[in-house]
């Protein structure tokens, strides 16, 4: 891959042996949004058709779905460089946008206005928490969580919680499962997707850096949660399931999770609502501390 010249034909399918190369990038780089996390690139690209390739020491990846390529991971482009990369692939069919580009970017060089339509990218934007406070659930506005973490806890006591380990990846992949069912035993293609995405992350653990905490209730698994590291204070909330059968099972897998990560990291990332109002109302419930807007960037 001539890394001076753009070659989207030449990127690459996001694999094992490339993770080592991304990471590095990622850790030079840190961002706080979800999209440049290697679980979600490696697991959601496979399915997404993300590719990957580096272009003046930029790394670079191209939804060969959605046509946009993620804002590039490394030292910032000009606006003029920015515009120069969007004419590179224009120059191979595809629109020449840009997705996931941070707000300081747009700040810090207004002339971008004068060759793309900045949009705000609302369903894209990241919900970050204070682990503390999902740990404690002070507050009036958390009073419904506890609530139903005090039923789950009547009901379906003795519980623990256990760490994630391989013998665990067969039920936790039986959850999702009954997770995804609706009343007529039927799973949406979204959903089936993201059993897809999750399986693929969890049979490459080891190598992701993907952690677990798993509920147990009377020898039942109850609910899991899977996350990593995003940023040194930071984790990525990647996966959250329960048994639908168990009510407040999804309340106190989201409490023992911040409990869990509580001495490690002071934000917990819940990734993004992509748009859907069920999503968005479930995320602000939990009062979030701030969410990290992204925007399009739309050539002219």
């Amino acid at each position: 891959m001539n890394i001076n010249k753009l070659e989207l034909s030449k990127f690459k399918n996001i694999e094992a042996r490339d993770i080592d190369t991304i990471k590095n990038y990622l850790n030079r780089f840190q961002y706080e949004t979800c999209d440049y996390n290697i679980v979600n690139l490696f697991s959601w690209g496979h399915f997404l058709n993300v590719k990957w390739g580096i272009y003046k020491d930029r790394l670079l990846f191209f939804n060969f779905t959605s046509e946009f390529m993620l804002y590039p991971l490394g030292y910032p482009f000009t606006s003029t460089e920015m515009k120069e990369l969007s004419d590179l692939i224009r120059n191979e069919d595809f629109p020449g946008n840009f997705v996931s580009v941070p707000e300081g970017y747009l700040a810090l060089n207004p002339a971008i206005n004068h060759n793309f339509t900045p949009v705000y990218d609302d369903g894209n934007s990241d919900y970050l928490y204070k682990t503390e406070n999902l740990a404690l659930l002070g507050g009036k506005k958390l009073q419904k969580k506890k609530n139903l973490i005090s039923q789950f806890k009547r009901n379906y006591s003795p519980y623990k919680t256990v760490q994630f380990k391989e013998e665990h990846i067969e039920m936790c992949l039986d959850l999702s499962v009954k997770w995804c069912m609706d009343q007529n035993g039927i799973c949406d293609e979204e959903k089936k997707l993201e059993l897809n995405v999750l399986e693929r992350a969890v049979r490459n653990h080891n190598i992701l850096g993907l952690e677990g905490v798993l509920l147990f209730s009377n020898h039942r698994l109850a609910a899991f949660a899977f996350y990593s590291e995003l940023k040194h204070d930071i984790a990525d909330i990647h996966f959250e399931k329960y048994d639908p059968e168990l009510k407040g099972a999804g309340q106190i897998i989201n409490l023992e999770t911040a409990i869990c990560l509580n001495d490690r990291f002071t934000f917990l990332n819940r990734e993004q609502d992509m748009g859907k109002d069920g999503l968005r109302k479930a995320k602000l419930s939990y009062a979030p501390e701030s969410l990290i807007p992204t925007y399009r960037l739309i050539r002219l």
